[in-house]
């Protein structure tokens, strides 16, 4: 061996780093992140690529998506070794992995890549039926409020939330991160016949933050609010000021960006 050559761990050149893009409905599932006792969606991905690996995988995800939230966006790195191509091993995962988890892209990423800490938005949908009766297709999809909305009302006051705040009053009670001031690039509704779809981007989100959006302006759509109510939430940074917490079955993590 030569003077000043760098030997690699054999270990470390025997794998790869890649990203992938996942789809899951949550419905089953105790959140993205796991938990002792519980079935989580990471937990389900570590468990098949630990087995295809032959050794234990970490699994890295970039949102902590809640139970019985879905996704159609999570993104996640993990190391693997180089053993299979890209697409047999994609093929491999989505041939173990239950119905409602897919991997929907796979591939190489640099190794200083980070699922969650790069992240630089991310965008989130919250689904609402205002139907009498949920088509049997869309159970535990979407949120079921079957009530005349005001919808121009509701875009009016989601408008409002657009912009950098603290958002205490849109936190979980329990959270304790340092900071709740957060950049929300946009906010707002979309009507497709019964269904009203709020759409949400951010530098990043509270723990219940959309689902305690979604609660307010709910309330802002059944007149138990006005639009100009906003300002005044922000500013009290009062969680027992704002909406109830949605229901999760009509979020939706949709995409992430880097």
């Amino acid at each position: 061996m030569q003077k000043g050559m760098i030997v690699k761990n054999d270990a470390a050149s025997a794998e790869k780093k890649y990203r992938a893009i996942l789809q899951y409905v949550g419905t089953r599932y105790a959140g993205w992140q796991i938990q002792r006792n519980a079935l989580t969606v990471q937990g389900v991905v570590r468990e098949v690529l630990s087995r295809l690996a032959g050794h234990p995988v970490t699994v890295v995800g970039a949102s902590r998506t809640d139970s019985g939230v879905h996704a159609l966006g999570q993104v996640a790195h993990f190391f693997f070794p180089r053993k299979e191509s890209i697409p047999d091993l994609r093929r491999a995962l989505n041939a173990l992995l239950p119905w409602d988890i897919r991997v929907m892209r796979l591939g190489p990423v640099g190794l200083r890549f980070h699922a969650q800490k790069h992240a630089v938005r991310k965008r989130y949908e919250y689904r609402i039926s205002t139907t009498d009766v949920v088509p049997p297709f869309l159970h535990a999809r979407v949120c079921h409020l079957p009530a005349s909305l005001d919808f121009e009302a509701m875009q009016t006051a989601a408008v409002l939330l657009q912009g950098r705040h603290d958002f205490s009053s849109f936190a979980a009670a329990a959270s304790r991160v340092r900071s709740h001031t957060r950049t929300v690039f946009l906010s707002e509704f979309r009507r497709r016949g019964h269904n009203l779809i709020y759409r949400v981007e951010a530098d990043g989100f509270l723990h219940h933050m959309v689902r305690n959006f979604a609660g307010t302006l709910i309330e802002v759509g059944l007149g138990k609010r006005r639009p100009g109510d906003l300002p005044a939430l922000l500013e009290a940074r009062d969680r027992k000021r704002a909406g109830p917490t949605a229901p999760p079955e009509g979020l939706y993590l949709v995409k992430i960006w880097y």
